[in-house]
């Protein structure tokens, strides 16, 4: 399963890069800010999948990863090309901080 995951990642990783490289009006700062939520995305389900939680943790966790990481991989190719005013870069920290949160408790429960 987590050969699968690594192979799902990297596709989506090239074919985001290369869409980043074709298409002229696909800026390097947004593809590669893209390429950076996907690789963090695909991390952290695959850390998932070799992790010893429940079934339905690992179900419930890999949904909401892989929403959670759409939604920021989206924000990221759309936003506007600086880190000054950025709202966009600000909502996708806030849901990587909601998605760090959830890992976060489900380790603190695990080990009671």
């Amino acid at each position: 399963m987590k050969y699968v995951i690594f192979i799902i990642g990297l596709i989506f990783l090239v074919f985001n890069t290369l869409a980043g490289l074709i298409i002229s009006v696909y800026l390097p700062f947004n593809y590669l800010m893209a390429d950076l939520s996907i690789i963090i995305t695909f991390s952290m389900i695959y850390w998932l999948a070799g992790s010893e939680h429940s079934g339905a943790t690992k179900i419930g966790l890999t949904v909401l990863f892989a929403i959670t990481g759409f939604v920021r991989m989206f924000c990221m190719m759309i936003t506007p090309s600086t880190w000054e005013n950025n709202i966009l870069i600000l909502v996708a920290m806030g849901i990587l901080l909601i998605e760090l949160v959830c890992m976060a408790g489900v380790l603190f429960v695990d080990k009671k």
